[in-house]
């Protein structure tokens, strides 16, 4: 089945429109502006609906092409705000670049540097009738996090080699113009995840992967499994689950591996159901998102884990606890100079509920204007499966600071020892579960543990290198 282009799309909605108009005239469905006769005198002719009047040169052109009369990669469109006038665009997803005054594909390289991607920039001014789009090329943001990619589209950072934002079978890779794509393949650094035809895809070890039994994750060597020596292991069901998702959770929770988290068995850190940033556990045993009606009566909010009080705020303006005010959205409020009211968009409310709650932030508009300061709270201590390595936050069990082979896991801390607690470090990398440290021959373990960890780069080999060294060691044998 071949895939509509977004024209394509248009035009058979104009067809059904004024299929729908003549079929049945009562109806509140119009025909489009452009299908007056009046107006447009292109109308008159055989499918005239899909035509518009182009004055330069008096003639009849189809409506949403690319191309003549319009300059090259831009669409004929009725002009916004008459919809009768032509005038020429860009198609949807793309913006004109002040380079060469051509439509290029926003958040790509298109024509910038390498390493640029290609922004929509937002109009402010609100002096043109035809609001026709503009780009730029950007630098894309640094992350906070070591081996994080940023995200131009979101404009958000996610850890290189995981799914992020990316659909199902692919992973989040650095591509050749420097830029994050999603991508998925049997060579370079992808060829270590599962991969197989027929839309098998790749997929980030430790979650569900392609694995259809409930309780498996996708482990490396590319099999599916569980093994009671991962943190991802839940012992009531005896199954794993991914972390930082529902798991086997009630309502607000998610699955997560705290710092003081232990089992019954001394050496064996376990993940958790734990509360979501920003919810408190409630009587009923669920999760509630704060400033949100949770278990409240309509008209109220919840302010901790026994407490709803009446929403104290007016249309248009949001909470602030600290304050215990409200103030109106789009104004400075509380917060810092460059920063205004917003409302918090980590809320989802399909899941969360509507919520009250202000926060201090930047707009996109502020951001193009150069009046946007970041705001500097950190609440890397206090989320659960998060911690701090050299004013750096990184999450538990990725690779984090860690080199190619390991991941970042929860120090194992002793029982009744809180000397011992406060003063050891709380995260440290080992292999990775299906990983073995290999060590050189001219090197000792104590050499090892002197240097930083990019000297221990390559020391954890994964299954199928062992296998491949295995093999090449005793080549001579097995052919014999």
């Amino acid at each position: 089945m071949k895939t509509l282009t977004i024209s394509t799309m248009r035009v058979l909605l104009g067809s059904i429109i004024c299929f729908l108009t003549t079929v049945n005239a009562r109806t509140a469905i119009m025909p489009p502006p452009w299908a007056d006769p009046s107006t447009n005198p292109c109308a008159t002719q055989p499918r005239g609906w899909q035509l518009l009047y182009w004055p330069a040169d008096g003639k009849c052109y189809k409506i949403f092409q690319i191309g003549d009369p319009c300059p090259e990669t831009m669409e004929l469109g009725p002009a916004a705000g008459s919809g009768t006038i032509a005038e020429c665009r860009c198609p949807p997803g793309t913006a004109q670049s002040p380079r060469d005054a051509l439509c290029h594909q926003i958040f790509t390289k298109a024509s910038c540097s390498k390493g640029q991607f290609f922004a929509p920039v937002a109009d402010v001014s609100n002096k043109s009738s035809t609001k026709q789009r503009w780009g730029v090329c950007r630098e894309p943001e640094i992350c906070n996090e070591q081996g994080e990619i940023y995200w131009p589209r979101d404009g958000k950072c996610y850890p290189k080699l995981s799914r992020g934002p990316c659909p199902r079978g692919e992973l989040l890779v650095v591509g050749e113009d420097g830029l994050a794509t999603c991508s998925c393949s049997m060579s370079d650094e992808l060829g270590r995840y599962h991969w197989v035809g027929n839309g098998g895809g790749c997929h980030e070890h430790y979650t569900k992967g392609p694995c259809s039994e409930p309780g498996e994750l996708f482990l490396p060597g590319g099999t599916c499994g569980c093994n009671p020596q991962l943190p991802h292991y839940h012992e009531p069901s005896g199954m794993c689950y991914q972390l930082g998702g529902v798991g086997p959770c009630p309502q607000g929770h998610h699955f997560m591996v705290t710092m003081d988290v232990r089992s019954s068995q001394e050496d064996i850190v376990r993940a958790k159901c734990v509360c979501k940033s920003g919810h408190v556990l409630y009587k009923d045993g669920f999760c509630y998102r704060l400033h949100t009606r949770g278990p409240c009566e309509n008209g109220y909010m919840l302010i901790n884990s026994t407490t709803c009080i009446p929403v104290p705020c007016k249309r248009g303006r949001l909470y602030f606890p600290q304050e215990k005010t409200c103030y109106k959205i789009g104004t400075k409020g509380p917060c810092p100079n460059g920063q205004i009211v917003l409302y918090d968009y980590n809320v989802r409310p399909s899941l969360d509920g509507i919520s009250y709650n202000g926060v201090c932030g930047c707009t996109n508009i502020m951001r193009d204007a150069g009046k946007c300061l970041k705001n500097e709270s950190d609440d890397c201590e206090s989320t659960p499966g998060m911690v701090r390595i050299k004013k750096t936050c990184y999450k538990l069990y990725t690779q984090g600071p860690c080199p190619a082979g390991e991941w970042l896991v929860a120090q194992r801390t002793p029982r009744n020892s809180q000397l011992w607690r406060e003063s050891r470090p709380k995260a440290r990398c080992e292999c990775r579960p299906g990983y073995k440290r290999i060590q050189s021959s001219s090197e000792t373990l104590e050499e090892l543990d002197s240097n930083n960890l990019i000297s221990l780069n390559l020391r954890c080999q994964p299954p199928t290198v062992r296998l491949a060294k295995f093999l090449n060691d005793n080549i001579k044998s097995i052919m014999i």
